[in-house]
C-alpha cells in the first residue's frame, strides 16, 4: 500500500491505518527502536506508542514522508525511554558530537539556530560520499554500535572509528564555514 493511501487512511480513521502502517513499516521501526534501547520488550512497547503517537497526530499533521515522519516519532520514544532507564547511555553515544552540534534551549532564537543548524547538516551529507553517509547516520541518526557498523559494512573497528573521527571534524569545518556558532 502506498503512504498516501495510509496517509489517508488515518485522516478518516480508519483503523486498520494502524495495521496497514505495521506491514509496511513494522519491522523498519522495531529495528530502529532496538538499534537504541537494545531490548526487545521496551522495543516493542515503543513501536507500539509510535503507532499510537502516528493515530493522535494525524490529522492534524500530514507528513510529506511517512517513513521519515514514523522513525522520527519513534527515535524520540526509543530515546525518552533511555533517558528513562539509564540517561548515561544515551549521553555517552552523542558525546562524540558534542564538539560539533550545539546543546541549545527552547527559546524562539534557538529553535530558529535549530533549523539552521538541520539545513547545514542536511547540506553537509550531501558532501559526503554514500559510504561515509551511510556510516554517519547509522551512528548518529539509527544508534548502530561500532562493532555493528564495522561488520556491516566489513571494515576494522579502528577504521569505523578513524571514519567517523573524521567526519566529525569535517562538520565542525562545515559549521565554522557556514557561520553556524559552536
Amino acid at each position: 500500500m502506498e503512504d498516501m493511501e495510509i496517509i489517508t487512511m488515518y485522516f478518516e480513521r480508519q483503523e486498520n491505518a494502524i495495521q496497514e502502517t505495521e506491514n509496511k513499516y513494522g519491522v523498519y521501526l522495531n529495528t530502529v527502536a532496538y538499534h537504541i534501547l537494545r531490548n526487545f520488550d521496551d522495543t516493542e512497547e515503543v513501536v507500539d506508542d509510535t503507532y499510537m503517537a502516528a493515530w493522535n497526530t494525524m490529522p492534524p499533521t500530514k507528513p510529506g514522508n511517512l517513513k521519515y515522519f514514523l522513525s522520527r516519532i519513534t527515535r524520540n520514544l526509543s530515546f525518552d525511554r533511555l533517558d528513562y532507564k539509564n540517561a548515561r547511555k544515551r549521553n555517552a553515544l552523542f558525546v562524540e558530537l558534542d564538539e560539533c552540534i550545539p546543546d541549545r534551549q527552547n527559546d524562539m532564537e534557538s529553535i530558529w539556530e535549530a533549523k539552521e543548524i538541520g539545513r547545514v547538516l542536511n547540506e553537509f551529507l550531501q558532501t559526503l560520499d554514500r559510504k561515509t553517509c551511510a556510516i554517519f547516520l547509522a551512528r548518529y541518526y539509527y544508534a548502530y554500535s561500532i562493532k555493528e557498523l564495522a561488520e556491516q559494512y566489513g571494515l576494522p573497528e579502528r577504521r569505523v572509528k578513524y571514519l567517523l573521527e573524521k567526519t566529525r571534524n569535517s562538520l565542525r569545518c562545515f559549521f565554522e564555514k557556514e557561520g553556524v556558532t559552536l
